[in-house]
């Protein structure tokens, strides 16, 4: 719906900053055509400031596209910036998110899997410790966790009590690679307008199918202090 929304009024913009084109453009041939018999050529100046509009709202555009491309370097950015473009929901933020972050182990990348987490989160003063712990932990884990495998669905919805100011989300991704289950899970936070380094990534969590009671008590018990691990 509100997707649809934003087209309609992207295509009435359009037909506006058209409009205002071509009209500026007959403007300025008749005013010169004026000027050119002698008179004021006021109609040429409207014109000249009716085209020049389009050309600024284009430079806005491509300003907005450039911070865009500077800024926003993954899914939690999205939320962060709220650049021009539409960030991406809840539902298709945590599934993109968890590609990037299983991606940035495969390619033993830190800097996007850094940058996913929350600031509130990233001050923690163990971070850094948990972080390369978790890096370990994968690797010892001698297994391949490809992205696709988790994402033949949008996960499962665990409910987190929000409130009006405050976005969280949870979803548990599953897949069975080699005979055993293991099992993601993400934790979100899209928008907070009490504390915006609330948002971002806020927990991500793997295990096996032998711990997976342990993550659900982790996550009834709204525990976000174990914001990264290895079960």
């Amino acid at each position: 719906m509100a997707l649809g929304l934003l087209m309609l009024f992207i295509m009435m913009m359009l037909l506006v900053v058209g409009a205002i084109f071509i009209i500026g453009i007959v403007f300025i041939i008749v005013g010169s055509k004026d000027k050119k018999m002698g008179g004021k050529g006021t109609q040429r100046n409207i014109g000249i400031v009716m085209v020049s509009i389009p050309f600024l709202l284009v430079m806005c555009i491509a300003g907005r596209v450039l911070l865009y491309k500077v800024k926003v370097k993954c899914v939690a950015d999205e939320w962060r910036y709220k650049p021009f473009f539409m960030p991406r929901n809840e539902i298709m933020g945590s599934s993109e998110m968890l590609r990037e972050m299983l991606e940035s182990v495969d390619d033993k990348d830190k800097e996007i899997f850094y940058r996913e987490f929350s600031v509130n989160v990233r001050s923690d003063i163990h971070f850094e410790d948990k972080l390369n712990d978790f890096f370990d932990d994968i690797e010892n884990m001698q297994v391949s966790l490809d992205p696709d495998d988790f994402l033949t669905d949008y996960g499962k919805n665990v409910h987190i009590e929000g409130t009006s100011t405050f976005y969280p989300a949870g979803y548990i991704y599953s897949a069975k690679i080699d005979g055993e289950t293991y099992y993601c899970y993400v934790r979100t936070c899209s928008m907070n307008y009490d504390d915006k380094n609330d948002v971002g990534l806020q927990q991500f969590i793997i295990c096996t199918e032998d711990k997976v009671d342990e993550l659900h008590k982790i996550i009834e018990s709204g525990n976000v202090d174990n914001y990264l691990d290895v079960l």
